[in-house]
């Protein structure tokens, strides 16, 4: 049995969602590319009091610049940039964020792939990322080793499918790291497990999954963490980015609920979030707050049912059978709940089989 942790993307010491965040996610373009920022993020962090860390490399930045028409350069000898001319980063500024902000996980910087539909446009998009993707790895990798050691490393896998994960991998024969980091942009829940099923086979048992936190991927995750893994966390800036918008993550699924303007509510709706902000309130009552306070309650709020789902979700996912005793009186999505559950039926079936397979021939060679 395994840990999940839920990490909290995009905080900062005016907007934290709680007065303790044991979890944290900073990248290294918004939060350690200079000393000032490194600065700011260890007071950030001391005053979540965050124990465990993850510093994301900054691949997102690469992802937006190029799609503003960026075309981005990876000098060590210049500091991290991005603005909307331009765009700045290499393995080296990684690790020298790493060595002097200390989380408990990096990631290798990764050049993300883009979300495309044809076959052969993917494959084309995945082989130039893969000239950046791998030797980034490496140099990572080997930086990390010489630096700062103690720090797990992840390495992002930028692919569409497993032949191509499959040919990343063997390009990183003898790389020593600690976990995958799975960016779940191009994928479905299905899609999603049978990579996860894939890192399993290969003996990797540490895993996040970058940049969601819907339900179905912390059913996911929470299920693989429970019955597969030692470690699978998450992260995302939803609980922040659905507040800004006055929008209220409902406390069963996650489905969002809008508090706007020129939203309606009815009065006879029945509050029944457990959580403290919503305790005694109405929705009328949070949706008619000035903006900023309602943005500040939103993002306390989604931020506590969002762990609180992730808690549920791990505590009930020790079989396929719990699990669905669990969903389906709380899900209010009954595609999302039949997909949720084929998914992890199939996970199970498919680990099973692998086991019944090699674990008397491993045996027999003992």
């Amino acid at each position: 049995m395994g840990r999940l942790v839920n990490f909290c993307a995009g905080a900062s010491k005016d907007v934290l969602p709680a007065h303790r965040v044991p979890a944290m996610l900073l990248s290294v373009p918004e939060y350690a590319s200079t000393p000032n920022q490194i600065k700011t993020s260890q007071e950030l962090l001391i005053a979540a009091g965050a124990r465990e860390v993850i510093l994301d490399s900054g691949g997102f930045q690469l992802w937006v610049a190029e799609g503003k028409g960026i075309c981005p350069t990876h000098d060590e000898s210049r500091p991290v940039v991005f603005n909307d001319k331009e765009g700045n980063i290499a393995p080296s500024h990684v690790i020298k964020a790493a060595a002097l902000l200390k989380p408990t996980i990096m990631m290798a910087l990764d050049f993300p792939i883009r979300t495309l539909s044809n076959p052969a446009e993917q494959q084309r998009e995945f082989l130039r990322k893969l000239g950046y993707n791998a030797p980034w790895a490496r140099k990572t990798a080997s930086l990390r080793q010489q630096f700062c050691p103690d720090i797990q490393l992840f390495l992002p896998v930028q692919c569409y499918n497993l032949r191509q994960f499959d040919q990343f991998i063997d390009l990183l024969d003898g790389v020593k790291f600690d976990g995958l980091s799975m960016p779940i942009r191009n994928l479905r829940l299905r899609e999603i497990a049978l990579f996860l099923i894939r890192f399993h086979q290969l003996g990797v048992r540490r895993v996040h999954i970058l940049g969601s936190t819907g339900f179905g991927i912390m059913a996911l995750a929470a299920y693989f963490a429970r019955n597969f893994f030692d470690w699978v966390s998450v992260d995302a800036t939803s609980w922040r980015l659905k507040a800004q918008y006055s929008d209220y993550l409902n406390p069963l699924d996650l489905s969002v609920e809008h508090l706007r303007d020129l939203a309606s509510v009815d009065d006879s709706i029945q509050m029944d979030c457990p959580c403290p902000w919503c305790r005694n309130k109405t929705f009328t009552y949070i949706k008619n707050l000035p903006y900023r306070e309602k943005t500040d309650f939103l993002s306390c709020h989604n931020w506590w049912v969002t762990e609180q789902a992730a808690r549920d979700l791990y505590d009930h996912s020790g079989d396929v059978i719990e699990l669905e005793l669990f969903l389906r009186p709380r899900c209010r999505k009954p595609d999302l709940c039949n997909e949720i559950l084929r998914t992890l039926s199939l996970s199970h079936t498919l680990v099973s089989v692998e086991r019944e397979l090699w674990e008397p021939w491993m045996l027999g060679n003992s």
